[in-house]
């Protein structure tokens, strides 16, 4: 994909192939991965499809339960 000179400011110009093999616009997140002396360059995926199974469902909160255990809390400090 040939060689990159950083700027000044560390910046370095995307390849056009690149950007278009991963789908990367201007404004798309990217993000840099250092894996022992290289980097990686990999697309962040925004859409919430993306973020489908990171929120897993909780048993039930007992009201009563979590009132049990409170009170027994304070019995068992104020013996």
């Amino acid at each position: 994909m040939g060689v990159q000179t950083a700027s000044s400011k560390g910046q370095v110009t995307i390849p056009v192939a690149i950007r278009r093999k991963l789908g990367i616009e201007a404004g798309s997140p990217v993000r840099f991965v250092v894996r022992n002396d290289t980097v990686v360059l990999e697309k962040v995926d925004t859409s919430l499809q993306s973020l489908c199974g990171v929120v897993t469902a909780r048993a039930p909160i007992d009201l009563n339960q979590i009132d049990a255990t409170i009170a027994q809390s304070v019995a068992d400090k104020t013996r």
